[in-house]
């Protein structure tokens, strides 16, 4: 699931992405009935985010501008009353690993 926004409405997103293409510093998908337009150059920073629900932890990965403004979240897709999926949780995990020592 993809979640974009701007001040007037928020478009979601549920499902597979087809068509990827790569422009210079955009990402763009091309699918008939979504298209996303994404300046890759324009993220300052990306979280892994877990969040507690009724049905377990919820992950999002959550993009956002050096103006601490959110440009995109991501979602494994799933329905209230269903757990988030493994696989979901699997992609993100690379994402979470310690990539230097913390200093004392």
């Amino acid at each position: 699931m993809v979640f974009v926004g701007n001040p007037g409405a928020i478009q979601i997103h549920t499902g597979p992405v087809r068509q990827v293409v790569l422009r210079g510093p955009w990402l763009n998908v091309l699918d008939p009935g979504f298209n996303l337009h994404l300046r890759e150059d324009h993220i300052a920073s990306a979280w892994v985010v877990r969040k507690p629900t009724v049905d377990g932890l919820v992950s999002s990965l959550e993009l956002f501008d050096s103006q601490g403004d959110t440009i995109a979240m991501l979602f494994g897709a799933r329905k209230p009353g269903q757990a988030e999926r493994c696989e979901w949780r699997a992609l993100l995990e690379p994402l979470t690993e310690e990539r230097r020592p913390c200093l004392v």
